[in-house]
């Protein structure tokens, strides 16, 4: 699964991470507990023996307490009111190098980087619906952002990715969020 580095030989740490918008087209972001005032989308690991689609949905319910309804084929799944809907997946991998200087034990020391899955899912809820103690808490406080300021904001050597995820789904919301709208129209006439 992960993939070999041509620099180095280490391994990416294949990873997941999910963009998470709402009716006004703001994304949601977690403050990070150890490192107040950067703010990033929900991401982490894949555990071993786990696909992309349960990573996302396992890191997202431990990182902000929101469960997220992926539409299968052949089942009843229930979509409840307040789960967010997984609307898209990014068709490529997205990948970042750890700073050379960056040390986090048991990662930069394994891995050179991360291969990121990324999704987008729609949640029409308060960010304060949000949960941040269903897990090990990584997030001091979620908050919905315009996704150029968290762009603007984010950790240099991950701005490339946040910049590419800008590209890749703000047209999808726009789409969507068009989409909700002329349902609303006319369903209220």
């Amino acid at each position: 699964m992960a993939q070999l580095a041509p620099a180095n030989r280490r391994p990416y740490r294949p990873n997941v991470g999910i963009v998470v918008f709402n009716r006004e087209g703001l994304t949601l972001v977690g403050e990070r507990l150890d490192n107040r005032g950067a703010w990033q989308y929900p991401q982490g690991g894949v555990d071993a023996g786990e696909n992309f689609d349960a990573a996302v949905r396992r890191e997202l319910a431990e990182e902000t307490g929101i469960h997220l309804h992926i539409e299968q084929k052949n089942t009843n799944s229930e979509q409840s009111p307040h789960d967010a809907e997984l609307l898209f997946t990014a068709p490529e991998f997205l990948y970042y190098d750890f700073p050379p200087d960056l040390v986090i034990p048991g990662m930069t020391d394994r891995y050179c980087g991360q291969q990121q899955r990324w999704h987008l899912a729609y949640w029409d809820e308060p960010a304060t619906h949000a949960n941040l103690k269903t897990h090990t808490q990584e997030f001091a406080s979620v908050r919905f952002m315009p996704m150029a300021l968290v762009t603007e904001q984010i950790v240099p050597f991950k701005r490339a990715i946040y910049a590419e995820l800008e590209r890749l789904f703000l047209p999808k919301m726009r789409q969507y969020l068009d989409l909700r709208h002329d349902t609303r129209v006319r369903d209220s006439d």
